[in-house]
């Protein structure tokens, strides 16, 4: 694919021998300011990711902006393209997602990123991805079709000072060591079992185990930005993992995947684990600036996780609230389909068990009919609807945020007067859409 966007620029899909100059771009728009250094970290996320040997995409999987006047480096312009799966309550679905999205700052509003999206997207369809995912700028990715529906991130903070020692005498119960690759089928089958409890999740590849436990072996820090680590008892036996970026920021250690074996008591494992998050976290670099006593964990472990529960209140844990995926879905009706089990199942377990009917919606510059026989979704269509024909309205796009269990219906209704549904609708649209907590982790 090779398009000329006029005045030089040329918009195409990159090679092996654009791995330079893309991540040359990224290292100098990602940065403070103009004054400040490259950054190399991202610098090296692309090499990483363009090597060949990343899980979720390779080096032709960037939509590039070439300007073919330019002297230097003549990319101007880049997103990269991710290929996953994603689970929705235990359903397969295929996830294209945009990332690294740069643009050099002379070249911006001029359409491009517009122009990338609308390539990337062109390719989801092809390949049969439904939903398309992203996270970013405030507000930004609206406008390509977009809509915040899915929890992105969420965190406790520990302070350090407030742990208790480690026992003395009989030493710590609970300990962490570098994971191997004989360590992937139980690290996979613990972050499986702790991802079954939400309603969307990331399946994430024994691929993606093996490349962070063998990036930790290569030379040179620049290769290596996660730390798999297993967590065992004692005695040697597998009680699950923990995973954790390089470097540490100033006084704060983060960790963004912690999962445990049935059976674990984690009231026990909390104070041990922490301790050696602590141990971990002061052997390794501060990223940019000088180096800074550890004061601070951050378990970034979703909106719920059942490690938090366990931490005492006397370590003053502070949570925040998740931020949000965007999500887009340009054939709701094919993705409504696609899950047509979960929503049949939901039925059955409520009021409406053996419903036939529809369900009619207005998104005021388009809607949505969904047929129900006996309990079962028979058809789903676009429509369009007078003024209060149907049976519930919705501003664009913000009914993702229910079909994605991110907002309960009475949620939504406070911030966004525009919503209105009768009382079937209402009773119908809880039943097949309940809030729900899901976690991806990027």
């Amino acid at each position: 694919m090779r398009r000329d966007l006029g005045d030089g620029l040329v918009l195409r899909w990159s090679t092996a021998r654009d791995t330079e100059d893309i991540a040359e771009l990224n290292s100098l728009v990602f940065r403070g300011s103009e004054d400040d250094e490259p950054n190399l970290g991202l610098a090296n996320t692309v090499r990483r990711h363009m090597r060949g040997d990343y899980p979720f995409m390779g080096p032709e999987d960037v939509v590039v902006v070439e300007d073919t006047r330019k002297e230097g480096n003549r990319i101007v312009a880049s997103a990269f393209y991710l290929q996953e799966d994603w689970e929705f309550e235990g359903i397969v679905v295929p996830v294209a997602r945009p990332d690294i999205v740069a643009t050099e700052p002379g070249y911006r509003n001029r359409g491009l990123i517009r122009t990338a999206l609308d390539v990337m997207h062109e390719r989801s369809a092809r390949e049969g991805r439904p939903v398309q995912a992203i996270t970013g700028i405030p507000f930004f990715y609206r406008q390509f079709g977009y809509e915040y529906a899915v929890d992105e991130r969420g965190r406790v903070t520990v302070a350090l000072g407030l742990l208790p020692d480690e026992p003395s005498g009989s030493g710590e119960q609970y300990r962490l060591r570098q994971a191997r690759d004989e360590d992937i089928p139980s690290i996979a089958a613990c972050h499986r079992r702790q991802q079954s409890t939400y309603l969307v999740s990331r399946r994430l590849p024994d691929s993606f185990w093996k490349y962070h436990i063998d990036a930790e072996h290569e030379k040179g820090p620049a290769w290596s930005d996660a730390r798999v680590r297993v967590i065992e008892r004692a005695d040697g036996d597998f009680c699950g993992f923990v995973f954790t970026p390089y470097r540490r920021s100033a006084d704060v250690f983060l960790t963004s995947m912690i999962g445990s074996t049935a059976g674990t008591n984690l009231y026990d494992l909390a104070p041990a684990l922490l301790r050696e998050l602590k141990r971990l976290g002061e052997e390794e670099p501060t990223k940019g600036g000088p180096d800074r006593p550890l004061q601070r964990l951050i378990l970034e472990l979703g909106r719920d996780h059942p490690l938090y529960d366990a931490l005492r209140p006397e370590w003053l844990p502070h949570r925040e609230p998740p931020a949000a995926w965007y999500v887009r879905v340009p054939d709701l009706p094919g993705f409504l389909r696609l899950i047509a089990p979960i929503l049949e199942r939901r039925l059955v377990n409520s009021t409406f068990t053996g419903y036939s009917g529809e369900l009619t919606l207005d998104f005021y510059r388009g809607g949505l009919r969904m047929c129900f026989e006996n309990g079962k979704l028979t058809n789903v269509q676009d429509c369009r609807f007078r003024t209060y024909e149907a049976m519930g309205g919705f501003p664009p796009l913000i009914f993702l945020r229910l079909v994605f269990g991110h907002s309960s219906l009475r949620e939504l209704r406070a911030p966004y007067p525009d919503i209105w549904v009768n009382s079937e609708a209402e009773a119908l649209l809880e039943a097949l859409f309940p809030k729900r907590t899901s976690r991806l982790v990027d």
